[in-house]
């Protein structure tokens, strides 16, 4: 791992409160002071607001059998969708390929004695798309577990080559209780010099909040999609992180207090 000293370094880590601890953990032994402020929280569905996506994903996972690739998006998306899998199918399903969307999803799964067939090695639905087994897909059934909404890419790309695509949506992502002015006051307080913003959703509220003020930081995202979006929106100061993982977000930040020293 690439951890250059970031003694430097104020950094603003705005991942859901208990997802960022490993990486928070990380900054801090690397040199970094670091500052907690989760701007996305994670929850499970609620009724009657998801009444419709919580009846769809029971009738969904109640015929998993008939689906031959299953694909988690995420931790939560593995957190959560296995809770409501094994309420179904306590006894794991044989001949079902699982594919994950990057290393933390994989090892998540692995926790849980799932077996991986194939994960993306970045965090993203492209990285995950180049894998060899999902290139050509006719006659195939594909179930794809997330949260919410969220990109339609994958489905959508995935279809193209021929398969039958479903959703179980089994979290909601909302924003946390925190307004414009604490995070402005939470920014000068300990003199933030770095805002971790770990993905479009993050970064958008992070602009809706802070104004034409947030685009004074340097913000580290975690792909070149986001990357793009902070630029339609006028940042100036982008630390590219290859993915999301802990590993690609400290090298992206050494090699930016490096060239910023």
């Amino acid at each position: 791992m690439a951890t250059a000293k970031l003694s430097n370094l104020r950094v603003l880590v705005t991942r859901p409160a208990d997802r960022s601890g490993e990486f928070a953990a990380a900054l801090g032994s690397a040199g970094a002071e670091v500052v907690l402020q989760p701007l996305l929280d994670i929850a499970p569905l609620s009724s009657p607001e998801h009444d419709a996506a919580i009846q769809k994903s029971r009738r969904l996972l109640m015929d998993l059998d008939r689906y031959q690739q299953l694909i988690f998006i995420s931790v939560n998306a593995v957190q959560y969708g296995l809770d409501q899998i094994e309420q179904y199918w306590p006894q794991w399903l044989l001949g079902i390929q699982v594919y994950a969307i990057g290393a933390a999803t994989a090892a998540a799964l692995a926790e849980r004695d799932i077996r991986v067939h194939q994960s993306a090695p970045a965090m993203n639905s492209e990285s995950l798309l180049a894998s060899d087994d999902l290139q050509c897909l006719k006659n195939s059934k594909v179930l794809i577990v997330r949260g919410v909404g969220g990109r339609e890419y994958l489905a959508a790309e995935l279809a193209s080559r021929g398969a039958e695509v479903d959703y179980v949506e089994c979290y909601q992502r909302s924003r946390p209780d925190i307004g414009g002015g604490q995070l402005r006051a939470l920014l000068l307080q300990h003199r933030i010099n770095v805002v971790a913003l770990n993905s479009g959703e993050t970064l958008n509220h992070f602009t809706e909040l802070m104004g034409a003020e947030a685009l004074n930081y340097p913000v580290l995202l975690p792909s070149a999609r986001v990357a793009d979006i902070a630029r339609e929106q006028g940042y100036r100061q982008i630390i590219q992180a290859d993915n999301a993982g802990t590993t690609a977000s400290l090298a992206a930040l050494a090699n930016y207090a490096e060239n910023n020293h």
